[in-house]
This record gives C-alpha cells, sequence and structure tokens, in this order.
C-alpha cells in the first residue's frame, strides 16, 4: 500500500508542475519577449542555454537576449498551447507546444502563422520561476494565407 500512495503523491507532484509548467510556457516567458525583459529572461535561460532554429542554426543564450533587447515583439493574437510532456526525472521535462498569432508573410499578405516548440528544462532554485530553460527547438513553422472577403 506505501508505493501506491508514493506514486499518488509523484503524480500528483507532476500535474502540480505540469499547472505551473503551462503558465510558464504559455504566459511568462512570451511575457519576458513582448516586455523586451532581457533581464527576466536572463535569469530563465540557462548559462548554456540553446534555441534550435528549424534550419539547425544554433542560437546562443547572448545572442537570444541580444535580440530581446533590440526587437520589439508583438504578434496580434499570440496563443500557446503546451501539447505534452515528457519527464525524464523529478527535476527534468521537455514540454513541447503549439504557438499561433496572426502576422503577415513576406509577401505582405496576412496570414496564421503556426509552429511546433520543443523546450527542455530543468527544476532550478536559483530561477525566480523555478526552472531554467536548456534549449528550445522550433519547427514545423507555416504561415496559411488568410483568404480576404473582397
Amino acid at each position: 500500500m506505501l508505493w501506491i500512495a508514493l506514486l499518488a503523491a509523484v503524480a500528483a507532484d507532476q500535474s502540480a508542475d505540469e499547472k505551473a509548467l503551462t503558465t510558464l510556457k504559455t504566459t511568462t516567458w512570451p511575457g519576458y519577449y513582448r516586455a523586451q525583459d532581457v533581464e527576466g529572461l536572463d535569469a530563465y535561460l540557462d548559462d548554456d542555454f540553446v534555441n534550435v532554429a528549424p534550419d539547425g542554426t544554433v542560437t546562443p543564450k547572448a545572442d537570444e537576449l541580444d535580440w530581446v533587447a533590440n526587437n520589439a515583439w508583438n504578434p496580434t493574437n499570440f496563443r500557446y498551447r503546451v501539447n505534452r510532456f515528457d519527464w525524464f526525472s523529478d527535476d527534468l521535462v521537455q514540454v513541447t507546444g503549439t504557438g499561433t498569432s496572426l502576422r503577415s508573410n513576406q509577401a505582405g499578405e496576412p496570414c496564421e502563422h503556426s509552429y511546433i516548440s520543443t523546450n527542455l528544462v530543468r527544476r532550478d532554485a536559483t530561477s525566480p520561476v523555478g526552472w531554467k530553460a536548456l534549449s528550445s527547438h522550433v519547427s514545423g513553422l507555416s504561415c496559411k494565407v488568410i483568404a480576404s472577403d473582397d
């Protein structure tokens, strides 16, 4: 019976962690970009953080922080939905989800932009949000043109 109680406690802890991680991914992390909050993002990203673009280009933390400091990011109707959590240990989890927003494509046409991101995060007591992002990988970029009503 003790092992059943232990399993239930672990499941409850992961449920609370997943709720916190969902808020982190849907509100906090994008909020750093919207507000150009380099200090907040710096505290959240691990020193060895890398962002991997769809073409395989790797951006280290310093370059990511520089981009945030020098570029406004405020897409219309941005939403991020967490699709899954893959737990590797109690303190290491991969969060995968879909981001969507309205924007213009390279031809200037309005489109619904979407992407998949996979983020590896580690529990870290030194982080103000309790977690540190180790990496982010973006894939599946698309920008579906929104038909006009003309």
